[in-house]
């Protein structure tokens, strides 16, 4: 009788433990999400598949702002092979939120890239969602939706980071 109310009290404790371990959690991953992101912008910009690889979920859905869709493979296979080159990704205004074993990462960016069937270089001005999943210990992203912003709408005119042909700002 005494092991069955031991054990009923060491399990409620440690469920108590781990819920508060998980908020704890939740409110620190934050700014290592943010981080994570910068990351992944590093690798995507080095052309770095290999870091990549373990960043992205095996079940990433990518949606371009061209309205492409990627999955995880077919996204690595065009960075690797140089199908897109992503010269630079200027981000601003980035905000993570958490909900359990899911976090969202939004914000702004604007970014540089060729593609291999065109000459020159491509510049957009886009919005970005991304869900990233916790899963076996570490962070993957599980989707990622790009939309172009239109930058000669009245309300991002005094807003788009001015990049000069050239230039390749930080992404820090």
């Amino acid at each position: 009788m005494k092991q069955k109310k031991f054990f009923r009290t060491f399990m409620s404790a440690s469920i108590l433990l781990a819920c508060s371990l998980q908020l704890y959690a939740q409110a620190d991953d934050r700014p290592r999400l943010i981080a994570l992101e910068k990351r992944r912008i590093e690798a995507m910009t080095h052309r770095d598949t290999t870091m990549l690889s373990g960043l992205l979920a095996d079940s990433l859905i990518y949606v371009h702002s061209s309205g492409v869709i990627d999955n995880k493979t077919s996204f690595l296979k065009d960075i690797a092979s140089g199908r897109i080159v992503y010269l630079f990704i200027l981000t601003e205004k980035v905000t993570a939120s958490i909900d359990g074993n899911y976090a969202w990462i939004y914000g702004r960016a604007n970014v540089r890239f060729k593609l291999a069937s065109m000459t020159g270089n491509i510049d957009q001005y886009i919005s970005f969602v991304e869900v990233y999943q916790h899963k076996r210990y570490q962070w993957q992203l599980v989707l990622c939706h790009n939309a172009r912003i239109d930058s000669n709408a009245p309300y991002f005119n005094n807003t788009v980071p001015q990049v000069k042909p050239g230039e390749v700002p930080s992404i820090y």
